[in-house]
């Protein structure tokens, strides 16, 4: 592409930009003389600005990472509020906003004190202040009259204090034919449906959870209602006194700061500098998701108090590729069964886990030990490549572990060393410290073998996924320069002692990210950010005589985001983004890449919400490509991948018919300007558009 037309093309780019947002504000405005007074903001919007901003606070380029779990963790926490006469430091850690020392003087207060008659009682505890008092708020409870029977077992009112039932149905497809539905199921063709169904009925009280969820993926067959390709369900004892879960059924299991047992997913880096690389242990807890390859299934339980002990077993089957009739490659993780091929090794191995925690509560902190044994009834072999020698190889394989996290006046020390019985080890240390009233910092430094084999784990680092072959030093730092304007940033300096993925020698590499927020009024916020990243990377070269070889060179990308939201009024809400990229590899020259939204969330009727969002996208190719998290039906993450040049827009509508029923729908489409093929494979659609449509409703009581 020459210099005249990359001009031609910026130029064009920006003026189709200018006109997104002048349009926006005529409509709100608009809009906002006809519905102003028909909606108050209220706390579900609250809770959803805190989950948005969970969302966006890990690294967007791992736009492939499964975060389904982790959502709908968020979303059942704002859904179910705890009680802060009840909750335990553990579950207070959960809630944004909140770290260890505020947690622990919640408690201390109510045992010393008095129990909270309110939630606005919060404020008397030392360290929270009205607004993190506001932040708080949505997620936290009083106590009712009920929980003074809570010993009493035999009472059919103690199951069922606070009974709710939820039941989901969700429809969704791209409407464009994709190449694999064209196919015979011969010749490699998809053997099911272009339809994702998925639906999910789950029954909580306090102490009782029961859940079935069931999850076609779009190609997969289903016959009959019994037929689905994943099935999850579980039956879980809740908060019952000394026996804080029993679960039956499928669970996943979070430990001490993630290296050795971490399932359903964790934020990497990202915008929450400080809260993110000290992870907030969730123990074992009921599994209603529909990521197929995580999680275990059996039986798990904690019982104690001050002292607790924590066991799991867990049996089930998993899928491999075949290399031959007796061994297999590690389990894959899409749980996809679309072909005959992928049909014919579907559930083809079976793996065996059990394990267990004891864990202390100190004065001053907690301190923890874990362990577990997995078999495989088949062999595993890691692979030949030279990233590959060091993954998992054999049918057996223990770890073990040790963790704390201690307060120490203004210093929250936390870590985790573990173990692998094929004698690798990862080490994670790292402090919190309260600088003053306004300033917090926090440095972490981790060590991960190369041979470290932490197949349940997913310990922070710039790997996303088991923690392995990497040693880095994270820094990051907070301050409030007024009550209105905050600054963040961070610096990671990190290392691969062996060959990483697609690289064949040791590598290197740091990043950092500044970003600076500015809230003038509850209505109006701005932030910009900048992060950049380099990394070394392998790439081909030829001699004098033709020969190929390998030289190590570097991977810069800077990205640079400018951000401003707008409450025009309790019913409308506006929100525009612009995104910039610049990406070079040694030795090819810099891409670049653009994106700009527009989106608007408004409220024509109280119980009537509509969130649009148009967005434009320019990018060289697909080093410099943008992403944009958006909004979806409920329990849908959804982060879009955008390269190469074109539009994106959608609409979700979400219709309260009543207090006991809501419905969903979203529509999308893309539309590529340079390209008449999107995607490859069976996923190919030969065209330059791609749209989807999602159908959802939601029955609770």
């Amino acid at each position: 592409m020459t210099a005249s037309s990359k001009l031609y093309q910026t130029k064009r780019f920006a003026a189709n930009m200018f006109r997104i947002f002048p349009a926006c504000i005529l409509i709100a405005f608009l809009l906002s003389e006809q519905v102003a007074a028909q909606h108050q903001d209220t706390t579900q919007t609250r809770i959803e600005r805190d989950i948005e901003r969970a969302l966006e606070e890990f690294d967007s380029e791992e736009a492939d990472m499964n975060l389904e779990e982790l959502l709908e963790f968020l979303q059942n926490l704002a859904n179910n509020p705890l009680n802060i006469n009840r909750a335990d430091i553990d579950a207070l850690l959960q809630i944004p906003g909140l770290n260890f020392r505020l947690a622990q003087n919640i408690v201390r207060y109510r045992n010393t004190q008095a129990p909270f008659q309110h939630v606005d009682d919060l404020i008397n505890v030392s360290g929270i202040g009205q607004a993190t008092l506001d932040r708080i708020r949505p997620y936290l409870t009083v106590s009712t009259g009920l929980d003074r029977g809570r010993d009493l077992y035999l009472n059919p009112r103690y199951w069922t204090d606070n009974s709710r039932f939820e039941g989901f149905s969700r429809y969704q497809k791209v409407i464009e034919e994709q190449r694999g539905y064209q196919r015979p199921d011969s010749l490699g063709g998809f053997v099911g449906s272009p339809v994702k169904y998925y639906q999910r009925f789950r029954y909580t009280s306090n102490h009782l959870s029961l859940n079935l969820t069931q999850d076609k993926d779009p190609g997969e067959p289903l016959a009959h209602p019994a037929d689905f390709d994943y099935t999850s369900w579980h039956v879980a004892l809740q908060d019952n006194g000394r026996l804080k879960n029993l679960i039956i059924g499928d669970y996943s299991v979070a430990f001490g700061q993630g290296l050795l047992l971490w399932s359903g997913g964790a934020f990497g880096k990202g915008s929450e500098v400080i809260r993110t690389p000290n992870k907030n242990e969730r123990g074992i807890s009921p599994f209603t998701s529909a990521q197929e390859m995580i999680g275990f299934r059996g039986v798990a339980a904690t019982y104690g108090n001050r002292l607790q002990l924590t066991g799991f077993y867990s049996n089930r089957q998993r899928t491999a590729s075949e290399i031959d009739d007796t061994y297999v490659r590690f389990p894959t993780q899409s749980g996809f069964h679309r072909t005959l091929n992928e049909q014919e090794r579907r559930l083809n191995l079976n793996q065996e886990t059990f394990g267990g925690r004891i864990r202390l509560q100190v004065p001053f902190g907690f301190i923890g030990v874990s362990g577990f044994h997995n078999r495989f009834d088949r062999p595993v072999q890691s692979g030949t490549l030279p990233w590959q020698i060091n993954n998992f190889e054999g049918q057996t394989l223990s770890g073990y572990s040790a963790d704390y996290r201690l307060l120490t006046g203004p210093v929250l020390l936390f870590g985790e060393a573990a173990y692998t019985e094929n004698g690798g080890y990862g080490i994670l240390s790292g402090a919190e410290l309260e600088l003053g009233a306004q300033t917090d910092a926090v440095a972490v430094h981790r060590y991960y073998d190369p041979t470290f084999q932490s197949i349940f784990g997913a310990g922070f680092g710039e790997q996303s996924g088991n923690p392995g072959n990497e040693e880095g030093f994270y820094l990051g730092l907070r301050h409030s320069l007024s009550s209105q304007v905050r600054i963040s940033t961070y610096m990671d300096q990190f290392r691969f002692p062996a060959a990483r993925f697609q690289q064949r020698q040791p590598t290197s590499g740091h990043d950092w990210l500044a970003l600076i927020e500015y809230t003038p009024n509850s209505d109006l916020q701005f932030y910009a950010l900048l992060r950049y990243k380099e990394r070394e990377e392998e790439y081909a070269d030829f001699d004098e005589m033709g020969r190929e070889f390998r030289v190590l060179g570097e991977n810069r990308r800077t990205g640079a985001r400018f951000q401003v939201e707008y409450q025009v009024n309790p019913s409308i809400r506006l929100r525009t983004r612009f995104d910039m990229v610049r990406s070079r590899s040694t030795p090819e020259e810099a891409s670049r890449g653009y994106l700009i939204f527009q989106d608007i969330r408004f409220y024509p009727l109280d119980n009537l919400r509509v969130d649009a969002r148009v967005t434009m996208f320019d990018t060289d190719d697909f080093n410099s490509r943008v992403f944009q998290f958006e909004n979806d039906l409920l329990y849908v993450l959804s982060n879009s991948m955008l390269f190469d040049r074109g539009q994106r827009m959608y609409v979700v509508i979400n219709y309260r018919a009543a207090s006991w029923l809501d419905f969903w729908l979203k529509a999308a489409t893309t539309v590529y300007e340079n390209r008449n093929v999107i995607s490859s494979g069976n996923l190919q659609i030969d065209g330059n558009r791609r749209s989807d449509i999602g159908v959802q409703v939601r029955i609770r009581f």
